[in-house]
């Protein structure tokens, strides 16, 4: 896995942050990762096969205690 440093401002920092602060990310990192997921959920970018191992490698972590999940409510 590469490392990139990336400067947000605007529009692009007010989302990262708010997705921090709404608690549906615990990293601005995260955050990225989710938008770049939903993007290629909507868009179709990758094939299947690699979205299953990175949901089969999400699941593992799940289950060994690796990552933690947490239930959110969304605000109206």
């Amino acid at each position: 896995m590469s490392n990139i440093n990336i400067e947000l401002k605007g529009y692009s920092k007010e989302v990262i942050d708010r997705m921090v602060e709404e608690n549906y990310v615990k990293t601005k990192t995260e955050a990225i990762r989710l938008a770049l997921f939903e993007f290629d959920q909507m868009h179709g970018l990758t094939d299947d096969e690699l979205y299953s191992a990175a949901a089969e490698k999400i699941l593992k972590d799940i289950k060994s205690g690796n990552e933690k999940v947490h239930a959110f409510t969304l605000r109206k």
